[in-house]
């Protein structure tokens, strides 16, 4: 062999005898082998890439179903684990509050559609479920919107995303109410079925800012002269939206009449 230094050829013996290198080679350091496997990929995670646009949506809506399907039996067999619903339940409280504005919404195209007026067109699914739904939802924004609002005059510590959380948890019992007054509507129990729609509307307009109110001790405005202002407030502009629901249906029952 030839020494690596000199060149010189070496025939036997561990160093040169020309200029005494060593002609052994180093053995590869335990810490450097272990460097080696430590930054070695397999070929799995080597030719993996991040996921995709489409992947990444598809998890974050498959992981918001899952809270909100806990977040709604959890609701269902003990309403109030309500006041526990923080700024993490959001979301949640937000998709309670459309399947309850969308249930208002049917329930409200459904008495249109018994009217015997031949008020049947195009613009019946735009007038008669479109528009109040999100006009119920808006109301529900409002209403929110407004809790917080006095919240904050009493000096409770909240978020409006708390607010949000805590209405849309406040609002599962009384949409469950609404469900089944409709069941004994069509089985025929209209009375019990009508003071159950009383509760249902009450709950989310009154009652659900009432639950939050009382949840924390006021330090500054009474919180009770903060719910009566909230109270008239509300009344006042749910009067405003019935109102313009029956001028709606009003003007096109009028309209169907003198034009067919």
């Amino acid at each position: 062999m030839h020494c690596p230094s000199c060149g010189q050829y070496v025939t036997n013996g561990q160093f040169c005898t020309n200029c005494g290198t060593s002609l052994t080679q180093p053995e590869e350091s335990t810490e450097h082998v272990n460097k080696a496997e430590e930054y070695k990929t397999s070929p799995e995670e080597a030719t993996s890439s991040p996921p995709s646009p489409s992947e990444a949506f598809g998890e974050k809506i498959k992981r918001t179903s899952g809270d909100f399907g806990h977040f709604l039996a959890t609701l269902i067999q003990k309403p109030s684990e309500a006041r526990r619903a923080n700024q993490s339940d959001m979301i949640s409280g937000i998709i309670t509050m459309v399947l309850f504005a969308l249930l208002l919404a049917f329930s409200y195209l459904a008495v249109l559609n018994t009217i015997p007026t031949g008020f049947y067109g195009p613009m019946l699914f735009i007038d008669g479920f479109l528009l109040p739904f999100i006009t119920i939802l808006l109301l529900e924004f409002l209403i929110a919107g407004l809790t917080f609002a006095g919240a904050r005059l009493a000096v409770q510590r909240s978020t409006f995303s708390v607010v949000i959380a805590k209405y849309g948890a406040y609002l599962v019992p009384f949409g469950l109410l609404f469900i089944i007054s409709l069941i004994l509507f069509l089985i025929g129990i209209p009375i019990f079925a009508g003071i159950l729609v009383l509760i249902s509307l009450l709950g989310f307009l009154l009652i659900a800012p009432a639950f939050i109110f009382m949840e924390h001790a006021p330090d500054g405005f009474d919180r009770i002269y903060v719910l009566i202002g909230l109270f008239i407030i509300v009344m006042l502009v749910f009067s405003l939206f019935v109102q313009s629901f029956l001028a709606s249906v009003l003007s096109s029952i009028t309209n169907s009449f003198f034009n067919g």
